[in-house]
């Protein structure tokens, strides 16, 4: 098979795999957990590591393969190839999962569906070399910053970096008296700042330990920041806010939520891993004018699938208008349309401007 050739999963073999992918992560690792060379693999890390790229894998090439997307799936080797070889992980490793995975769906899959997936596998362990080789010139994704601010950005990041979040406190307001907005902060500075944390775990440069005290001293900074603010008087109504079922990436809500809300909305903002039992829920009790979801991985996305489908069928006629958003879809446009949502937007600023186009309290 070539990548330029697109397969053509049918949908019984894609709910067949989908429904089965729990239960072949976890024979997977069973396999990598026997392998001889496990040690070698692992690179010192802990066995979970591996346990978590096996679920996420199964999860993503669902996705793979409800969008018939070759592309999806060639961009991606090479990050995690690249991610995981940073933290430790050796690039043989990949070889004996995929391995590993033909004879799991061999075993696991009935003979029809295992015959259908099996030649993706295959082009993916024939590919090996080359991941290896694009991951090895693989660059982290870091976000352009404006001029303008570029010595505030490397001065907070650099004071972010070293813990010292009174420093950042007092630099940010100083921003603020100088005339920068609180969603301008979040824009220029800590959205660039939080990819560039991304990076450097990508990188090997942080933990992931690292990356989640950083995330947390934001959080601090930002809602110090937040409270300094005057709230509008204005009411604009009633919004939700989400990130989906799995999804423990929550910064981007949160940051969305505080920006509404300085805008004149009551937002209510469910926290990480929100069921869509949760969700239907509090959006039966709020009749919010809109609800936003919020999907960071792409290995998430079918969890939105769920959210939206439960929301309309529990909502009817009286379902507000759907929205998501997150760097899953960034990452791959062409998820966004299969979801179900009324739209993509791909930024803060353009949730805002679109919340702006409705009726004042309607």
């Amino acid at each position: 098979m070539s990548i330029d050739s697109p397969w053509c999963i049918p949908a019984g073999t894609v709910e067949h795999y989908r429904s089965s992918k729990d239960a072949m992560a976890v024979a997977v690792s069973r396999r990598i957990a026997a392998h001889p060379r496990l040690d070698e693999f692992l690179g010192g890390n802990p066995l979970r590591l591996l346990d978590t790229n096996h679920r996420n894998h199964a999860a993503f090439m669902v996705e793979v393969f409800i969008t018939n997307d070759c592309g999806l799936l060639e961009d991606a080797l090479p990050w995690v190839y690249s991610a995981y070889h940073n933290q430790g992980v050796a690039f043989d490793y990949f070889a004996a999962e995929l391995e590993a995975w033909i004879a799991v769906i061999d075993e696991m899959l009935p003979h029809e569906d295992a015959a259908a997936i099996r030649p993706v596998y295959r082009w993916m362990l024939d590919a090996h070399p080359r991941s290896v080789q694009r991951a090895l010139q693989y660059q982290a994704r870091r976000l352009p910053v404006s001029e303008t601010w570029r010595h505030d950005y490397d001065f907070i990041l650099e004071h972010l970096f070293q813990g010292d979040y009174p420093v950042v406190i007092r630099h940010c307001r100083g921003l603020m008296q100088r005339g920068l907005s609180y969603a301008q902060v979040l824009r220029e500075i800590f959205y660039p700042a939080m990819v560039e944390v991304g990076a450097r775990w990508e990188t090997g440069e942080f933990s992931v330990d690292m990356e989640h005290q950083t995330t947390a001293m934001v959080y601090g900074i930002l809602s110090a920041l937040y409270y300094d603010q005057p709230f509008p008087a204005l009411n604009r109504g009633r919004a939700l806010v989400a990130p989906v079922s799995n999804e423990f990436h929550e910064l981007g809500a949160w940051m969305l939520t505080t920006t509404l809300e300085l805008d004149g909305w009551e937002v209510t903002l469910m926290g990480c891993d929100i069921t869509p039992d949760s969700l239907v829920a509090r959006a039966l009790a709020e009749r919010p004018r809109f609800i936003a979801l919020s999907v960071t991985l792409v290995s998430n996305v079918q969890e939105a699938r769920h959210a939206v489908s439960a929301l309309r069928a529990a909502l009817g006629a009286e379902t507000p208008p759907i929205l998501v958003g997150g760097q899953a879809f960034l990452a791959a446009p062409s998820l966004a349309k299969t979801v179900g949502a009324d739209l993509f937007l791909e930024s803060v600023e353009a949730l805002i401007d679109w919340a702006r186009t409705l009726e004042i309290g309607g």
